[in-house]
């Protein structure tokens, strides 16, 4: 999907916000105006772990976690487009697990008729209590994240998480599954450095998928995430520089983002909401997805004019080709 400057006619982009549309399920860009499909719920901004890819020690953790006031005024709003969003993500920055509330919390989304909600762990803290509650609470999909099945290379990159215990967690998550709620989606994904050009490195992702495919049901998924500069805003050992791109994101017209603090940006790198579209606290979110910033976010990525935004120069993170899955799965 990359392609130079020379080559980004009108055409070529209104094809790619054609293919946006599409792969929203929608017939027209302009209809994905009416609200988010998608929504990543921060309700927590601390971490206990200290992982070599991360921008942790960049954040703004002033509030540490989301009010109660606030979180249930966003569930009243989802409610009313629960027909029209198709998923919440009770993750950002942060371990989720951090928030003790978080059962209670997927339970009020489930409540007010949201199809699915999910959100993203590193699993040190998925004790077998609290992979009970979850599950019961009615979550639809999990994402453990875990890098390695060497206990070096995860630890190394993981800093501050031990191995047996997170690998403990996961496998007794999907034992609990199997009895609670086998048609639950699991995610076991990982960040990957590999290097393809590395015999040795190719071989760890194969006994990575390897170990893991044994537990994958239909409905599961088992992939790698390429590294990424967090927009620009981290260097990472091991990433390999995209060429300027120019086709529109899909983010600007699928997916809000909401901090702790309640202020809105449309990106996961964004992680201290430097594109602030504004304060969920004073508006509503609808407002917020038909205002100006947001709009001219969205007129510079739908001219080919995205490498103006310094988080958005470069990124390929959120095309459809991104992540390692064909490369790593082997049904």
């Amino acid at each position: 999907m990359i392609y130079s400057k020379q080559n980004t006619t009108s055409e070529r982009l209104e094809k790619e916000l054609k293919s946006i549309a599409h792969r929203l399920k929608c017939k027209d860009i302009n209809e994905l105006l009416y609200f988010p499909k998608y929504f990543q719920v921060e309700t927590v901004r601390r971490c206990n772990a200290n992982c070599l890819f991360c921008p942790k020690n960049q954040w703004d953790i002033s509030v540490p976690y989301m009010s109660d006031t606030l979180f249930t005024k966003i569930v009243k709003e989802l409610k009313e487009y629960s027909e029209w969003i198709t998923f919440v993500d009770l993750q950002r920055n942060g371990e989720p697990l951090l928030d003790k509330k978080l059962p209670e919390r997927v339970y009020q989304l489930k409540q007010a008729g949201i199809k699915c909600v999910l959100f993203s762990t590193n699993a040190s803290l998925l004790t077998e209590d609290t992979a009970i509650r979850l599950l019961e609470s009615g979550l639809d999909e999990i994402m453990l994240s875990i890098d390695s099945i060497n206990k070096d290379i995860y630890e190394k990159l993981r800093v501050g998480l031990k191995f047996e215990k997170v690998l403990k967690n996961i496998l007794t998550f999907f034992r609990l599954r199997e009895k609670i709620k086998p048609d639950m989606v699991i995610r076991v994904r990982g960040v990957s450095f590999f290097d393809f050009n590395n015999n040795e490195d190719f071989i760890e992702l194969e006994k990575w998928v390897s170990y893991w495919t044994p537990f994958k049901k239909s409905q599961d998924r088992i992939y790698m995430k390429r590294s990424h500069n967090w927009g620009n805003q981290k260097e990472i050992d091991g990433y390999n520089e995209n060429p300027e791109v120019f086709h529109p994101c899909i983010l600007p017209w699928s997916t809000m983002h909401i901090t702790t603090k309640g202020i809105a940006t449309i990106c996961p790198h964004d992680y201290n909401a430097i594109m602030n579209i504004g304060d969920v606290n004073q508006f509503s979110i609808k407002e917020l997805w038909n205002n100006n910033k947001i709009n001219h976010i969205r007129m510079l990525h739908e001219t080919g004019n995205r490498n103006e935004i310094t988080l958005c120069h470069k990124c390929v993170t959120f095309d459809p080709d991104y992540s390692l899955e064909n490369i790593s799965i082997k049904e």
